[in-house]
This record gives C-alpha cells, structure tokens and sequence, in this order.
C-alpha cells in the first residue's frame, strides 16, 4: 500500500512537506517553511535558538519530529539520537522557493536530493550569497585539539564541510528510486527549473503538481504535464490553490509591455524592483531597457546568479549573462565605503572592503559601475533597487522626471503591509512618487488563477483530489466530486 502524509502545505498557502511511503521505499516531497506557522512564534529578533534550533521547532510543531531525517550533528547535540541510520531514500524537491526547500539544510547530507539544474544553481547561489547550507553543510558542535597550546576550540570553516548529495535531473527525466517510479516533469512558475511530479507507486499513480501557472514564459511545459498526467490514468492529483478565488491574471508577455511604456515615458532614471530569482521576469525588464535604448543596472547577488547560469552547459544562454553588453553591475558601499576614497589613502584595500569572495570577483568586471556613474548617467538606465537596499537612492539621488516601476508581490499580510508603507516614504522622499500617489505595479504570480487551476484538474482527469497550498480547499470541492481535504498529520492512502 501507498501512503501520503501531510506535514505541512495542507490548508496553507507553502510549507509543502509530504512523505511518500511505498512498502520500504520512503521519499520526502519538498521540505519548505511555513510564513504562517513561523510567523505565529517568530519574528525579526525572536527566532529558534541555533544551539537548540530542532527541539524548539519541534516543540512548537513547526517541524515534524521523526528520526533518521536530520542532520546527524543536530540531532545528537539536541538528544534526538542522530546515530541512527536514515530513514528516506529521497527528497524530491520541486524547485527553491523557500516555502518549498527552506528546510534542506537541516536534513541529512546522506540522503539524495533530486532537483532540476536550475534549482540546484539557484540553491548554490543561496550559499554562496549568505550563510544557507543547501549544498554544502558545514558540521555544527564539533571541536579541535591543539596540540601546541593542549587547548580545544570549535571546529569552523571548510575543516567542517560535507557535500549533500544533490541528483540533478534533466526536465523528463525518468527514473527508479526504490519501489517507486519517478517523472520530473517542467512547469511554467515564477523561478527557473520548476518541476511537478508524477510517481508510478505499487499502488497506483500520484501527481503533485508543485506550483504553476500557464501564463508566464513556459506555457507549454504545464499543458505538457497535464496531458502526461491524462496519459497515466492518475489515481490522486495533489493540487495546488494559491490563486483559486482569482479570476483572470495578466501574462508576463503583458509586464514587459507595460514596462516597456513606463520606459518609453521616463526623461530621467527609471528604478525598479522585482524578485532577485525570478529570471523570467529579470528578462522581461532586460528586454524593455533594450527596447527604450538603456542598460539594466544589476546587483552583485543577481550577478552571481546569471554567473552561474552562463557556466552551467544545460542553462548557457537561457538568460543574459553578466558580461552581456546591455548589462551594468552595481557595486554598492562596502564595510568601510571605499568604493569613492582615494586609492592613495587606502592601498590595494577595496577588495577587503567587500567580506565575500563571491562579491570581490565583480570588481574588475568591465561593466561594474557604483553610484556615481548612475548619478551621471540617468537617462540611460534602468536601476535594480529592491526594498531592502533603498539605501542606495542617497547615493543615486535620481533627478526629477525619474520613475519607479514594481514588479514584485503584492502585501499579503499585515506585517509586510507596514514594510510596504515604509518603503512609500523612501520614494515619495526620492521624488520617485508622489505623495498619495499610485504606485506603477506590474506584477504576474508565478500561481494559476482559478480558470487555469480548474483546467489542471479536468486535464489531468484524477480519480481522486486533494488540495494543497491554498487557503481555499472549497474550490477544488466544487470541480471535483472526490475531494479529500486534509489537515497537517493526515495520510491518504492510494
């Protein structure tokens, strides 16, 4: 018998945790954070303690407490055991959202995660942008003799590190883990390299589609996976809901046109925003600069990202990469701002000035720019600007006739509606909008609307349904007669 267990994802919109059990064959189907759950405990300075960082989500039930699925080092620092042999022959990730892959780094580094080349680029970029450990983790609680000084200290550094088995499978592909047959199979999203699954079992066929939609840039991979779906006579459908209650969304193709309009009306520089791993939208906004005869002014971070994109040989090509000619890479302010001293003053010190190798590579590139030639150079630029480094408009100082285009989510909570009116006060005081002004927001979610869901599910034609990543399992009950609607700890049962 095939079973499901809900952990998470279920009456919710993210957090996807979902154990497959197939007699001996047990796989985990994403492990990503719950905004939610996180939300009702934590906050910007009140978060679970790293030396005791499993048992404080365990006890708040964040985490499902089940043994031989952590980390061997937290667990035995934390008196989970961690000695145990693991438990699962598998993570099936979907693709790197956080509230899809949040938690890997606090699996197991023996067990195999299968993803997509894009998510395992986007995972690398993660590591090496910030302290994450999706790729590699670096042992925790370990110590080290000194053998000159009889002393002992913590272990830290690459002295700890220890690969993850990543298992990067091309789109398609088709393969055995255990008892259970596996499809990764692309779908259009708001990230590169999403996958939905399809899982052969000894006792019938599942499909999960993850999270899609059919009107952004890769349509034809979600109508792809419903007609394979359709193919295999699926008997359970887990479906995803986000946008259910929406009736109508508007295509990417339509952001780069409105774009493309803004552009075209801006005198001075047009500052933007959109999500920093969203590369289908970053190439909607590259596409309007060309088109209004400007340079797209990136991060570092995104940098890195395109970087890694242009070295892979299964992705070179897909995006711009970092050298490309309608490319600029901004170099902010570092740790002691020397990017603008005299280098009389501070010898062969600015690559110091920037703490991480990744950052320092970026500085001989021939595109690399800092504030100073955005101030003097406005009309030809479209700059990158996300909510969390407005900082840089007091160096920029955009002249009048500049604009400000968003291209990001929406508020959808009341914390993130207060960030949203702090970040008012930055534009209205950079002349970028104008008090009680409206923002141009031009935005697609990488989720189907209602129409599009609905057309999932008589595709697929499922002998059995059960909603996931949405708040609004009433939907699903209204398009098919044989709705299961779950709580977290829940199994179905094929």
């Amino acid at each position: 018998m095939t079973v499901i267990t809900f952990h998470g994802g279920v009456g919710e919109i993210g957090g996807n945790k979902f154990i497959v059990e197939d007699g001996d064959t047990r796989i985990l189907m994403d492990f990503g954070m719950s905004f939610s759950h996180e939300g009702k405990f934590f906050a910007e300075f009140v978060n679970a303690r790293g030396s005791n960082y499993l048992n404080d989500m365990f006890a708040l039930g964040i985490l499902p407490k089940i043994k031989g699925l952590y980390r061997r080092d937290y667990a035995r620092h934390m008196g989970f055991d961690g000695r145990e042999d693991t438990a699962f022959d598998a993570v099936l990730l979907t693709h790197a959202h956080v509230d899809h892959c949040a938690y890997i780094p606090y699996l197991r580094e023996d067990i195999p995660i299968y993803c997509s080349e894009e998510s395992n680029l986007i995972m690398r970029n993660f590591d090496e942008t910030s302290t994450s450990q999706y790729i590699t983790m670096k042992e925790k609680f370990r110590v080290k003799h000194n053998e000159k000084s009889g002393k002992y200290t913590r272990a830290s550094g690459e002295e700890t590190e220890i690969p993850r088995r990543i298992e990067v499978r091309r789109p398609r592909d088709k393969f055995s883990i255990g008892s259970i047959d596996v499809e990764m199979l692309p779908v259009d999203h708001s990230i590169p390299g999403v996958c939905a699954l399809l899982l052969h079992t000894s006792s019938g066929t599942l499909a999960n589609t993850g999270d899609l939609r059919f009107n952004g840039r890769r349509k034809m991979d979600t109508d792809g996976f419903v007609d394979r779906c359709a193919e295999s006579d699926l008997d359970l459908l887990l479906c995803e809901g986000t946008r259910v209650d929406v009736e109508r969304s508007l295509t990417e193709a339509d952001v780069e046109t409105r774009v493309s309009r803004v552009l075209d009306a801006t005198r001075e520089l047009a500052v933007c925003t959109y999500p920093v791993r969203d590369l289908d939208r970053l190439l909607s906004i590259y596409n309007a600069a060309v088109a209004s005869n400007r340079h797209l002014v990136i991060s570092l971070n995104q940098a890195n990202l395109l970087d890694l994109f242009d070295r892979s040989e299964h992705t070179k090509g897909m995006y711009p990469s970092p050298t490309d000619k309608n490319v600029r890479i901004y170099l902010p302010r570092g740790s002691w701002s020397l990017i603008d001293k005299d280098p009389g003053d501070f010898p062969d010190m600015l690559p110091g000035d920037y703490g991480r190798l990744w950052q320092r590579r970026f500085l001989d590139y021939s595109n690399a720019i800092d504030y100073r030639h955005v101030r003097d150079n406005q009309r030809d630029l479209v700059f990158f600007c996300s909510d969390f480094t407005l900082q840089d408009l007091i160096d920029v100082r955009p002249n009048p006739g500049s604009s400000y285009v968003r291209s990001s989510t929406e508020p959808f909570n009341e914390e993130m509606n207060l960030s949203s009116a702090r970040i008012m006060n930055w534009l209205v005081h950079f002349g970028l909008l104008k008090e009680g002004g409206k923002l141009e927001h031009f935005h697609i979610s990488g989720h189907g609307d209602g129409p599009q869901i609905k057309g999932v599910i008589d595709g697929t034609r499922p002998k059995k349904l059960v909603p996931i990543h949405t708040e609004h399992p009433e939907y699903h009950q209204k398009w098919h007669k044989k709705t299961e609607v779950v709580k977290n700890g829940d199994s179905v049962a094929l």
